[in-house]
């Protein structure tokens, strides 16, 4: 009876000695901001983050706090950023295999701009000479006491008109040509990364 008992202690011992060593505390922050140590973390409490300890008050395991909204929404912006590039640089790579043929595109691009620039400067040229024709007709009536034909002032107005459009246009070609080698910097330079990055990868 005595051996019978003692085994029973001793199993009671190792059980107590095991749920010890198992046993494990908590530590989090409440809502006045004071630290609580306890056996378990409120679940009001859990999304602010806490810390596991074992029976000997070492740190065992760190719950990082839950992310604002404001960061997931940055998380999820950083994410998105991170798509547009991988596929902006699929895109570079797909369309050049070195920077040279980059620069050819450039060039060329800036080529087709100008052209325009150019071809808009030659209308408005011939819309000039066509509205000195139309005010040396009206001054010819003019001086002949006779009032200017309707047909002359629309077509003068018009003439403003397209005058003003094509200048327009001139200028946000110019702005584009702005765009386009700012672009081309930045695209070159990115360019040279990839390739590179890719050469130290093969």
């Amino acid at each position: 009876m005595l051996r019978s008992f003692s085994g029973v202690l001793v199993g009671l011992l190792i059980s107590v000695a095991a749920y010890g060593q198992q046993a494990q505390l908590y530590r989090y922050v409440d809502d006045k901001g004071v630290t609580v140590l306890g056996n378990r973390v409120p679940p009001e409490f859990v999304s602010r983050g806490y810390e596991v300890l074992d029976s000997n008050g070492r740190v065992r395991e760190v719950i990082p706090a839950a992310p604002t909204p404001e960061e997931l929404q940055a998380t999820r912006e950083a994410r998105e950023a991170q798509a547009r590039q991988r596929q902006s640089d699929t895109a570079l790579l797909r369309l050049y295999s070195s920077q040279a043929d980059l620069d050819r595109a450039h060039a060329r691009q800036l080529a087709q701009i100008e052209s325009l620039i150019q071809s808009a400067r030659g209308e408005i040229d011939g819309v000039q000479d066509r509205r000195e024709e139309l005010q040396q007709r009206a001054a010819v009536q003019e001086r002949a006491g006779r009032e200017i034909d309707a047909q002359i002032l629309q077509e003068l107005a018009h003439a403003d008109d397209e005058t003003e459009r094509l200048e327009r246009l001139i200028e946000a070609k110019q702005l584009e040509i702005k765009e386009v080698r700012a672009s081309f910097v930045h695209q070159r330079a990115r360019l040279g990364y990839l390739l590179g990055a890719n050469d130290s990868e093969s």
